[in-house]
């Protein structure tokens, strides 16, 4: 026996089942267009975000690119500051140069006096000298006055000279450079000092001041005297021995040490040494300048300490004479010795010398 179907005897249900059929295919293309859309969505999602880090990367590009430009911008101001204050400071320079240019020329007035004044202060002494030589007895006594002035007058001519010859290029030369200028002043300065030292040893030696004697520290001595004194860098100067106490005129025993010294450093002909020893006996504190220059020939050291008597090509030949003078005033001893070259100075010791504290 056959079942009957309701759909094949009821049309309306067979339309519903087929439409139902078709909803549930439709609903299936829906499904299959709605994951499709989703993974679309997914892609372009992806694609944004890749988009947005690539535009976050040109961002941070162009913050890069504007903090350079900043920074070059900033450093473009610094160096036109620079720029402005170098310019400043060129100003200020010039208005320095003209300055300078118009000391300079005080400075060229103040030499041509000098130079007047020296001229009188070497017409002055050359009558000293002379008055000093019509007192003196004749015979050796005039020889040797005769020779003191005709050494003292070639030992002024030579700086004298120099000095007329940089002030005739000064005055002729109107437009010189700066730098030249300074040149021939310091030329002048250097010859006024030569006159002077020249000078100052004559007086030194005709007018022995009285001392003025304090107890005294012989190293604070030697080191104020090595200030004083240009050491060449080939050269190696030390002081070895105790410190100790002499009573003594300070500025005057200097004055030997310095010229001691410098004897010592202008007989060392390039690398070499000086060394200076304090040595303590038992009436004298002995002060030892030692060098390893040639020292002075045996037949001359009989006459290292007569007046007028150098070896040099320029000088009085008064130095060593002074310092003898110097010393012997303080009760001491101006000795030299060859092998090695040593010049010692023997002090008086005071009753209770004693070692300074280091």
């Amino acid at each position: 026996m056959l079942v009957d179907n309701p759909m094949e005897r009821d049309p309306v249900l067979r339309d519903l089942t087929e439409i139902s059929v078709n909803a549930l295919k439709d609903l299936e293309l829906a499904r299959k267009e709605l994951k499709e859309n989703d993974l679309r969505m997914q892609e372009m999602n992806k694609l944004a975000n890749e988009r947005v880090n690539e535009m976050s990367r040109v961002n941070q590009q162009l913050q890069d690119k504007i903090s350079f430009v900043e920074t070059m911008t900033k450093s473009i101001q610094e160096k036109n500051e620079h720029l402005e204050k170098e310019l400043k400071i060129t100003e200020t320079e010039k208005i320095n140069y003209s300055k300078l240019n118009s000391l300079l020329k005080e400075d060229l007035t103040k030499v041509i006096k000098k130079e007047k004044e020296l001229s009188v202060k070497q017409i002055f002494l050359e009558r000293k000298v002379k008055e000093q030589a019509e007192n003196l007895l004749k015979g050796e006594k005039m020889s040797i006055i005769g020779t003191f002035t005709s050494r003292l007058a070639h030992d002024i001519r030579n700086p004298l000279s120099k000095l007329k010859m940089s002030h005739d290029i000064l005055c002729n030369s109107p437009n010189m450079p700066v730098l030249e200028k300074i040149k021939h002043q310091q030329r002048i300065e250097s010859a006024i000092s030569n006159m002077t030292h020249i000078i100052e040893d004559v007086l030194e030696f005709v007018r022995m001041s009285e001392l003025n004697m304090h107890e005294t520290s012989l190293k604070t001595i030697i080191k104020s005297s090595i200030e004083g004194i240009h050491i060449p860098p080939s050269v190696k100067l030390e002081i070895k021995g105790d410190d100790r106490m002499a009573l003594c005129d300070s500025r005057k025993l200097e004055a030997v040490f310095i010229n001691l010294i410098t004897n010592a450093i202008e007989s060392i002909r390039g690398k070499g040494f000086v060394t200076i020893f304090i040595k303590d006996s038992k009436e004298n504190i002995e002060i030892c300048f030692e060098d390893s220059g040639s020292g002075v020939i045996p037949r001359l050291q009989e006459k290292i300490f007569e007046p007028m008597f150098t070896t040099k090509q320029h000088g009085t030949g008064l130095g060593l004479a002074i310092c003898k003078m110097i010393v012997e005033q303080h009760g001491g001893r101006l000795i030299y010795k060859n092998t090695p070259s040593t010049f010692s100075v023997f002090v008086p010791k005071i009753n209770n010398s004693k070692m300074v504290t280091q």
